[in-house]
């Protein structure tokens, strides 16, 4: 049986979930990632309780990021797995920005090796102020030579480790981040309302809405009364008529045109009334009198 079968036969969707369950990654992963790992773990033969593959993901909505990751030796067993495999052989030169690592890579179906360079200013992952992260601050060395094994066997053995998930020093890699500062200066958004939701909502604030108008519609039917009480007794009924049914705005005129009323009948019982004496008019006997006199 080919390798790559057995491989596949061993490594059961039953098995990839059991993994998944065990390391707690399935409440943190979407259906959509799942799937993605679940595939390309059984296509490859990638046992991730070997820690051939993993997984990593984290943040949410557009900040989402996911990365399906596999190890450099996994590189080196599949090439050997092949047959083909007749050594290999890496070397670093130079420092700082000028780093690079060699691979040399032989193989028995070929004549001359295999020969890969990657150079460390090319694949340093780097942190959001420009500098590498602490990986790779702590192992430049290292971490080059891994960007650079799994390139080389990936090319090398290309029909067998073509398409199969990058190491993980090829990955962008989490940096710890300060999540307070980072929420503070995100706009939440408001959670989305479904249709029955905003039904409710509009009810809600119509009630809200017409209880408002019921208050004010009592408090000014109160305010009348208590104007109209003030009127004549004759003439309040035609007031009272004139309140029945009335809307919010009819009362506020109604109250200001008693209250106008009643200004009005205050200042005639305030003004001077005349008596039947004064210029031009008469006593009893008929006498002119030209005396004024004034009654408060």
């Amino acid at each position: 049986m080919d390798n790559a079968v057995a491989l596949r036969d061993e490594i059961t969707e039953a098995k990839i979930i059991e993994y998944l369950d065990a390391s707690g990654k399935t409440k943190d992963l979407l259906a959509s990632e799942k799937k993605m790992f679940l595939n390309i773990a059984r296509e490859f033969g990638l046992n991730p309780f070997k820690r051939e593959i993993h997984i990593t993901a984290y943040d949410t909505g557009d900040y989402r990021q996911c990365s399906i990751i596999t190890g450099y030796e996994v590189y080196i067993k599949r090439a050997e797995r092949t047959g083909k495999l007749d050594g290999w052989e890496i070397k670093t030169e130079g420092e700082g920005k000028e780093l690079r690592a060699i691979v040399k890579i032989f193989r028995k179906d070929m004549t001359y090796p295999f020969v890969h360079e990657v150079y460390y200013i090319e694949c340093v992952q780097l942190n959001k102020q420009g500098n590498p992260n602490a990986v790779w601050a702590k192992q430049p060395r290292f971490m080059t030579k891994k960007v650079a094994i799994g390139q080389a066997f990936r090319l090398c053995f290309s029909d067998d480790l073509g398409g199969m998930p990058y190491e993980e020093s090829e990955m962008p890699q989490e940096e710890p981040r300060n999540v307070t500062e980072e929420l503070a200066g995100r706009k939440e958004e408001p959670p989305k309302r479904t249709a029955k939701q905003k039904e409710v909502d509009e009810a809600k604030q119509q009630s809200a809405t017409e209880k408002k108008a019921a208050k004010e519609l009592e408090q000014l039917r109160r305010s009348v009364w208590e104007l109209i009480k003030k009127l004549p007794a004759d003439e309040q009924p035609k007031w009272i008529d004139q309140c029945k049914g009335a809307s919010v705005d009819t009362l506020k005129q109604i109250i200001q045109a008693v209250d106008g009323y009643l200004l009005k009948l205050q200042q005639q019982k305030t003004e001077p009334q005349r008596s039947n004496y004064g210029p031009g008019g008469e006593d009893d006997n008929g006498e002119p009198v030209n005396q004024e006199l004034e009654i408060y």
